[in-house]
């Protein structure tokens, strides 16, 4: 092999041993349809096929993107942030969950789990103070927001609050990681032992001395000859 060709191999593993987390991330993507208007983030979307994924390039996965199936159209780019499973709560059946539809207003996307998540989990969609009110009062339950105007493309993370039902906004609590306890179970070990042969009593122990008695006389005779 040529001593260019060793070069390059080198500088290749020396730049995939240098990659940030986020130049290493896994993709996380779904196609969905849409069949009634809604909202995602501050756009509303038609009905139709999207494409929604998690943003490559960031030190974290809380940017998530809709395109059109063919990644060729960028419909929104929203801010999101991990979904706080409750302790008894399931994870559904579906990966989209929505907010109803209210006051005549169109539905909002709730969250969004992707298949086989890296994350761990869902990514609960962050919308404005005054629809997360409204979408809070809807559900019956907490909303996270932003407040004023956010970049989302942006690497650092906005303040997030949390709006009640009742309109009053608190702070926002990042929810702890998710951890499954494993149970690891060890085999139980069986020890199989063999069981001897039983012998046949006392006879053959009689015959073996017999045999070794007329050996030895035969012996002894043949030695005083």
């Amino acid at each position: 092999m040529k001593l260019s060709t060793l070069l390059g191999i080198g500088a290749l593993i020396v730049m995939l041993g240098f990659a940030t987390p986020a130049q290493a991330q896994i993709p996380e993507y779904s196609a969905f349809d849409l069949n009634e208007p809604t909202w995602v983030g501050d756009t509303l979307l038609q009905p139709g096929q999207y494409l929604i994924r998690v943003l490559p390039g960031f030190s974290n996965r809380n940017r998530v993107q809709v395109t059109s199936l063919d990644r060729q159209t960028i419909y929104t780019t929203v801010l999101t942030v991990p979904h706080a499973m409750g302790p008894n709560e399931e994870m559904p059946n579906t990966m989209f969950v929505y907010y109803p539809a209210f006051e005549g207003q169109p539905r909002a996307l709730r969250t969004w789990f992707a298949p086989d998540p890296v994350s761990g989990g869902g990514h609960d969609i962050v919308y404005d103070e005054d629809r997360a009110k409204l979408l809070a009062r809807a559900a019956k339950a907490p909303v996270v927001i932003y407040r004023g105007e956010v970049d989302t493309t942006a690497q650092t993370e906005p303040d997030y609050y949390v709006v009640t039902p009742d309109e009053r906004v608190e702070t926002y609590v990042v929810p702890a990681p998710r951890t499954v306890t494993v149970v690891e179970e060890r085999p139980v070990r069986v020890e199989t032992r063999t069981a001897l042969p039983q012998t046949a009593g006392n006879t053959s122990l009689l015959a073996l001395l017999g045999l070794l008695a007329v050996a030895g006389a035969l012996v002894f005779r043949a030695v005083n000859r």
